[in-house]
């Protein structure tokens, strides 16, 4: 955009120029607002976001005052810039789209599209990590920073590795040699782009460059990660050049099949978005319900996202039928009613051509857009899911869903299939990551609430924690990796490192209440009250009807901020069988000084409990033991009030029940 405002925010030092003239913003705080802005759905944020964000170590009267101080800045640098770029409401803060541009955005149009000159422009313009230098600014901010980056570098690298995937020579291998080149930018030590290059120095015949371009990944490998290439890598030198043809002429009819950058590929069920391209701005909130749909779909990890966009009625696309995707093809479709100021949105099933659901949504009768789009999404979520819980279904990313759908069974049983299942999965897909973060939550399960029949093949507290660790090396923008490592860190008893881990998980989702309710109760335990309250008040909003398990996960946020009447009501709606759960409403019931109501509690639900426990082999277990992992609250006044519910549940149901 010529009479745009272009951010640069990629490396250091950070500028805000029009064209090429630098204009001085006062501090990097208000520059890290745009950074922040930049990369939000609809380039906008509550103003409580921001503060939160950026002045988390000062109480909230303080931050907005600061907030407010570095818009100042801003907007003074916009006068200077004769141009106005941040728009802000009483609620909100927003960068105005029409006069707003950033060096990362032109680098993702320009690797979307995949030409020889877009990558050698991109490779331009990539001067180093989103936001450099602005690690130190606040640590809640750093943290958000963290994830942020890997999101740039993965939606950056998946972009240019799509084209790459397809090689071709016809060009004399100019293209496929930008793009490769773009990524070693990227990341020296990309060991992907580096086979990338030799495969096709192989295909060109060129035998020493392709040589000289393994030499480079040793060196670069060794320098950035003190590793040596895979053993693969260096086999690509003695494969002949008929063997590479072949490899990458299956990867152009099959890209799903033979990825060139990757030894296992887990395909995800597809969703093409399509949807009017709008001028008016009285429509700005629908096209910002549409982006915070697409976002939200995309925070799940779960689907191959597709967009179009077409111009008016009459240029609308025809259905296309799509045949032998097994893991299903749809069509999301939005449709903006500028009268009404209603927005259409039609979800279809490729596969057979049929309308799943077509709903109105009028934004007037919602609090706000998160929770408008959060109904959509949890729709298509709930249906798409739905279907690969079949156990016809053999794709791998549909093996996981029966595998998940087995864990919430809350049974041993149930636990042993989706171990079989997750075993299977990770011999055929090393590199799946939430295969280990779920064996590590099965585990820990096993160890709090019911203790597997057979020992020997249950895993330890620090090989159930290294499970969780990998599971975020291999992808640490997947939220339930997060989640997994953060109750590992708690049984741990690493309270700080997992309330970051909770946290990264809620960052990394925010439209799915189950997310929310998991991280709320997570951050309960690791003592961090108010934002615990906090993501379980919205993901309770979120829920268009609640599940009784996480009335349980409620009533621990309750019992954490020492409010034991309502932690007990709460508790009491769910449909707990663990003990745990029992464990839980004795606690709040004795800090409550209701003692009779809770010794009647126990003596009603006596026989269920002790059958759970026979079922179970519990009984045989150390009952110290259960008593030393079913308390997580590390808070240690929590800790001690949650202790006096442990001690009475195990004289009850393993000592003298005459004495209590």
């Amino acid at each position: 955009m010529a009479n745009a405002l272009c951010f640069a925010c990629l490396g250091r030092p950070l500028l805000l120029s029009k064209g090429q003239d630098p204009v001085a913003v006062k501090t990097r705080k208000a520059l890290a607002i745009m950074g922040y802005l930049s990369r939000k759905s609809g380039l906008a944020s509550p103003r409580e976001a921001l503060a939160d964000l950026l002045w988390s170590g000062t109480d909230r009267h303080k931050a907005m005052q600061s907030l407010r101080q570095a818009l100042r800045q801003l907007k003074t640098a916009e006068e200077a810039a004769g141009m106005d770029v941040v728009r802000s409401s009483p609620g909100h803060v927003q960068l105005d789209s029409a006069v707003f541009s950033s060096d990362l955005t032109r680098v993702l149009e320009l690797v979307e599209r995949g030409r020889t000159g877009d990558f050698h422009e991109a490779e331009e313009l990539w001067r180093g990590d989103f936001l450099s230098g602005f690690e130190d600014i606040d640590p809640e901010f750093s943290e958000w920073l963290l994830v942020e980056r890997e999101r740039v570098h993965s939606e950056v690298t998946g972009a240019a590795f799509r084209h790459l995937n397809q090689v071709t020579v016809d060009d004399g291998g100019v293209q496929v040699e930008a793009g490769g080149r773009f990524l070693l930018k990227i990341d020296p030590a990309c060991e992907a782009a580096h086979r990338v290059l030799i495969r096709l120095y192989k295909k060109l015949g060129q035998k020493e460059r392709a040589e000289q371009q393994y030499q480079a990944c040793v060196r670069e490998m060794r320098l950035h990660l003190d590793v040596e290439p895979e053993p693969e890598t260096k086999a690509l030198l003695e494969e002949d050049t008929a063997t590479v043809r072949e490899t990458v002429t299956q990867a152009v009819e099959d890209p799903g099949s033979a990825l060139l950058n990757s030894e296992s590929v887990i395909r995800l069920p597809e969703i093409s978005i399509l949807a009017a391209t709008e001028t008016n701005p009285s429509l700005a909130e629908a096209q910002n319900l549409k982006e915070e749909i697409v976002a939200g779909l995309s925070s799940f990890r779960s689907f191959d996202l597709y967009h179009g966009d077409y111009f008016g009625e009459d240029n609308l696309p025809s259905p296309t039928l799509v045949k032998g995707h097994e893991l299903g093809s749809y069509l999301l479709r939005f449709r903006h009613n500028e009268r009404g100021g209603k927005v259409a949105i039609q979800f279809e099933d490729r596969t057979d051509g049929r309308i799943v659901f077509n709903e109105i949504v009028d934004l007037n009768q919602w609090e706000n857009l998160q929770a408008a789009a959060s109904q959509t999404i949890s729709r298509i979520h709930l249906f798409t899911m739905g279907k690969l819980r079949n156990p016809g279904n053999s794709a791998a990313f549909a093996r996981w869903c029966q595998a998940e759908a087995l864990m919430w069974d809350f049974d041993p049983q149930s636990d042993r299939k989706a171990l079989q299942l997750l075993n299977d999965l990770e011999r055929r897909h090393s590199n799946f990551s939430m295969v280990f973060s779920a064996k590590a939550l099965i585990n820990m399960k096993q160890l709090i609430h019911y203790p597997i029949e057979d020992r020997e093949i249950g895993l330890a507290m620090d090989d159930i924690l290294a499970l969780s660790e990998h599971a975020v090396l291999l992808d640490p923008w997947q939220p339930l990796n997060q989640r997994a490592y953060g109750w590992a860190l708690i049984q741990s008893k690493m309270s700080d490192q997992a309330r970051r881990a909770f946290l990264q998980a809620g960052r990394l989702n925010t439209v799915d209440p189950a997310n929310l309710m998991s991280v709320a109760e997570g951050l309960a335990f690791a003592g961090d009250i108010a934002l615990a309250k906090k993501n379980a008040e919205t993901a309770m909003a979120l829920f268009t009807s609640v599940p009784r398990v996480f009335y349980e996960y409620y009533s621990n946020v309750f019992f954490a901020a020492e409010d034991y009447e309502t932690a007990a009501q709460f508790i009491e709606r769910a449909s707990y069988t663990s003990m745990s759960g029992l464990t839980t409403r004795i606690a709040a019931l004795l800090c409550a000084g209701k003692r009779d109501e809770a010794v009647q509690v126990l003596e009603r639900l006596s026989d269920k409990y002790s059958e759970i426990l026979k079922n179970t082999l519990t009984a045989q277990e150390n009952p110290n033991e259960w008593a030393k992992n079913v308390n997580l609250f590390q808070d240690p006044k929590t800790r001690l009030n949650y202790e006096q519910g442990v001690n009475l549940v195990k004289k009850f149901f393993f000592g003298d029940r005459a004495t209590i």
